[in-house]
């Protein structure tokens, strides 16, 4: 059964996105354009467990630093 992917604008998922859920690749790409309030408030869930689900993503990922270097890298990524 194939897995179904969600894309991003360019109408492809980058592979290094391979490892993360739907969910968490729907978390990457709001975190291009937003902070982790009003992603929890787009997604309907606490701070907490957006700030959860980035950290998962960052470890998953194997991306290290400080939070702006993380999401600088994670930007460079989606490219």
């Amino acid at each position: 059964a194939k897995r179904q992917r969600r894309e991003n604008a360019a109408g492809t998922r980058p592979a290094a996105f391979d490892v993360l859920t739907p969910r968490e690749f729907e978390i990457v790409e709001l975190m291009a354009q937003r902070r982790n309030r009003e992603i929890a408030e787009q997604l309907f869930l606490s701070e907490g467990s957006v700030k959860q689900y980035v950290n998962q993503i960052y470890s998953k990922l194997h991306i290290e630093g400080d939070t702006r270097t993380k999401r600088k890298l994670l930007a460079e990524l989606l490219r």
